[in-house]
């Protein structure tokens, strides 16, 4: 497929308006689900599997950093992450429990605090703010969702010490080619004429290699805000000053959601070059919601 980055957005067509912004400052507390403590025969020491869908999350982890379970949670749940985040060895295998239910088996043992608002589209309390460690009255310096090096080492140093077995590289070649599958079927339904498909299509899609610039394309020109949001999201995690011009440009876009979600995947894949372009965009921001964005992601940025 072409990759192409487009400059600008065009005029777009159903537009919508953000989701209410009213926070609570404490989560509905049910008791906490039994996570399951064996280690998942799926997953090699280190690996996550996260998945956000319809409102119930999956979480799935064998011996991997806390940390790093929480910055794919706040990627997929699209909440802010506050703190300074710890490695400890994390096994779960949590399948569609609400996000009120991940926190209490995930942040066992540990401070932290949660914010949620209500979201009229849903009709229920979603997490807004997750703030980990020790969380007094002031607020706490922003953690950039970005794991340290030295996590991404100490990852690397426990799968060395494997040595796989004929099964697991089978299975592991297995689960790279149904990757493979995915990604390509998801990359012709970003095509579809159906915009519900194609939101759902850029959920499941990589932004990496040739299917950045397919995103990046939807995120420019896509006819559906929704479909432009949800690829803003998805950006998020794409590593590159490619992704963060194609999010720059997403904050002109005429609808003020696509526009919150482009800061907030800003926050997370900041390229401080691209400052001079974001400050003044950001101060010509005429909505208070994506205001209140827009001037947090700088703050995190600078």
């Amino acid at each position: 497929m072409r990759a192409r980055v487009l400059v600008s957005a065009a005029a777009m067509a159903l537009a919508l308006t953000a989701c209410g912004s009213g926070e609570k400052t404490k989560g509905p507390a049910p008791a906490a689900p039994s996570a399951e403590k064996s280690e998942p025969s799926a997953l090699a020491e280190g690996e996550v599997r996260v998945e956000l869908r319809d409102g119930r999350v999956t979480v799935v982890c064998h011996a991997a950093p806390r940390g790093l379970v929480l910055e794919r949670l706040a990627r997929e749940g699209g909440f802010q992450l506050a703190g300074e985040l710890d490695s400890e060895p994390t096994s779960l295998q949590l399948e569609g429990v609400s996000m009120d239910q991940v926190l209490p088996a995930l942040l066992a043992g540990a401070a932290y605090r949660a914010q949620w608002r209500f979201d009229k589209d849903q009709n229920t309390h979603v997490l807004a703010r997750l703030e980990f460690g020790d969380v007094p009255g002031v607020t706490q310096t922003a953690h950039k969702p970005k794991i340290g090096e030295a996590l991404r080492e100490r990852i690397r140093a426990m799968r060395d010490k494997q040595q796989p077995s004929e099964k697991q590289k089978a299975e592991a070649a297995a689960r790279r080619e149904e990757r493979a599958r995915s990604q390509a079927d998801a990359l012709e339904e970003l095509r579809s004429s159906n915009p519900d498909m194609r939101m759902e299509a850029a959920a499941d899609i990589e932004p990496e290699g040739p299917a950045l610039g397919s995103l990046l394309e939807a995120l420019a020109s896509d006819a559906d805000a929704r479909v432009r949001a949800k690829v803003a999201e998805q950006l998020a995690d794409a590593d590159g000053c490619v992704a963060s011009m194609g999010l720059v440009n997403a904050t002109k876009d005429p609808d003020a959601s696509v526009r919150t979600a482009a800061w907030h995947a800003l926050e997370m894949n900041c390229d401080e070059s691209m400052l001079p372009s974001m400050q003044p965009q950001c101060a010509k921001e005429t909505d208070p919601k994506v205001r209140e964005s827009c001037t947090g992601t700088l703050e995190m940025c600078q």
